[in-house]
C-alpha cells in the first residue's frame, strides 16, 4: 500500500481539520477573555498598532452612531397652564344706556373758574376758591326807584346786593342794602347796612351746621351813628326737600352802638328762623326772623323780620315785593319800630 492510497488522504485530511479546530477554539476562547478588560489587560501581545489606535480614536460614523445610541431622550417639557381669562364684567342696570340717552352727546367737562373775576391782579393766590376749594356763586343785584312830582316832591332810592357762595366745606352769604328817601325839606330817610354770614356744615349730620354772622348799621335817624353785633352758634333744618328750606338757629355774641348814649357792650342771645319755599317754577317766598334778648333785663331787646315774595322773569330778571320790620326795646327818644317796604326790580348773574 503507498501514502498516497485512500485511507491515507483520509486520515491526514482528519488530523488538518482537528488542528484547524483546535487553533480555532483557542482564539476565540482569547477573544472572549478580553471583553471587559481595557487595552493593557489583554492578555494577547499580537495586538498591532492599528489594532490600539482604532481603539482610542473610533471612526467617525462609529462615533456618531455611540453616541446617538447612548444619548438620552430630552424629558417632556410638562404643559404650561393657561391664563385665566377673567369674565367680561356686566354693565349695571343704571349704567346701560336707553336708545334715546345713547344718541345723545354728553356734555363737556367745565374747566375750574373764577367766576366773575376772570382777571385776578395778584394771581390765583388772591382768589377765594384756591383756599376754600371750588364752589358755586349764587349772585344778585336789586334796585327800587320811587318819585313824585307836583304839590309834593319826593324822591326814593334803594339798591343793595346779595352774594352767597356754596362751597365743600363752608357757605358764605353777605347783604349789602341802602336806602335813601327826601322830599322838599330835605332826607326823610337814610340808612345802610352790610350783613355777612360764615356757615361750617358738620360732617356728623349734613343738617346741622356752626355759624357765625356780623352786621353793621348805619341809620342817620336813630339815636346811634353805627351799631356792630357779632354772634355765633349753630343751625339746624328740621325740613329740607327740593322746594322748601326751614333753618332754626340758636348762638350769643354781643353788640355795640357808636354815637349812642347807650355806652359799651351788651352781651346777648340770637335765636332765629328762616324758611324758604318755592311755590312754583317761576314764584318763591321767604321769611326770616331773629330775636337778639341781652342777657340783662334792663337792657332790653330787639328783632327782626323781613318777608319777601318773588316773581321769576326772563333774562335773569326778577320782581321782588318785600317787608322789613325793625324793633328795638330801647330806643332812646326815637320810635321803636321801623318798617321799610319796596317793589323792587332784582338782576340775578
Amino acid at each position: 500500500m503507498g501514502w498516497f492510497a485512500p485511507q491515507s488522504i483520509l486520515l491526514m485530511s482528519l488530523v488538518t481539520l482537528g488542528t484547524l479546530a483546535s487553533y480555532a477554539r483557542a482564539s476565540d476562547q482569547a477573544s472572549f477573555e478580553a471583553i471587559g478588560h481595557s487595552y493593557f489587560e489583554q492578555t494577547d501581545s499580537n495586538s498591532s498598532d492599528t489594532e490600539f489606535v482604532h481603539y482610542l480614536m473610533p471612526e467617525d460614523d462609529v462615533q456618531s452612531s455611540l453616541n446617538s445610541v447612548l444619548e438620552l431622550p430630552p424629558l417632556p417639557k410638562p404643559p404650561e397652564p393657561k391664563p385665566e381669562e377673567e369674565p367680561a364684567p356686566q354693565p349695571k342696570a343704571e349704567e346701560v344706556e336707553k336708545p334715546e340717552e345713547a344718541k345723545k352727546e354728553e356734555p363737556a367737562e367745565e374747566e375750574d373758574s373764577y367766576g366773575y373775576l376772570e382777571y385776578i391782579p395778584y394771581g390765583q393766590y388772591g382768589h377765594i376758591d384756591y383756599w376754600f376749594g371750588p364752589a358755586k356763586w349764587k349772585n344778585s343785584a336789586e334796585l327800587g326807584l320811587n318819585g313824585q312830582t307836583g304839590n309834593t316832591e319826593t324822591n326814593s332810592l334803594r339798591v343793595g346786593a346779595k352774594i352767597k357762595r356754596e362751597g365743600e366745606g363752608t357757605i358764605f352769604s353777605a347783604d349789602i342794602r341802602h336806602l335813601r328817601t327826601s322830599d322838599e325839606e330835605g332826607l326823610t330817610q337814610n340808612n345802610a347796612y352790610v350783613k355777612h354770614k360764615l356757615e361750617w356744615p358738620l360732617k356728623i349730620h349734613e343738617r346741622w351746621s356752626v355759624f357765625e354772622k356780623t352786621d353793621i348799621e348805619y341809620d342817620a335817624f336813630k339815636a346811634f351813628d353805627m351799631r356792630l353785633v357779632f354772634n355765633g352758634g349753630v343751625s339746624y333744618k328740621p325740613y329740607k326737600t327740593e322746594a322748601t328750606d326751614w333753618t332754626l338757629s340758636v348762638g350769643s355774641g354781643f353788640s355795640q352802638e357808636f354815637g349812642s348814649p347807650q355806652k359799651g357792650i351788651i352781651p346777648e342771645a340770637n335765636l332765629g328762623s328762616e324758611l324758604t319755599h318755592q311755590i312754583t317754577e317761576k314764584q318763591s317766598f321767604q321769611i326770616k326772623f331773629e330775636f337778639y334778648p341781652a342777657f340783662e333785663a334792663d337792657q332790653g331787646y330787639r328783632s327782626v323780620t323781613d318777608a319777601s315774595y318773588t316773581i321769576a322773569l326772563d333774562h335773569g330778571l326778577s320782581l321782588k315785593i318785600s317787608a322789613e320790620d325793625r324793633y328795638d326795646s330801647t330806643p332812646n327818644d326815637r320810635k321803636r319800630n321801623d318798617l321799610d317796604y319796596a317793589c323792587l326790580l332784582i338782576w340775578q348773574f
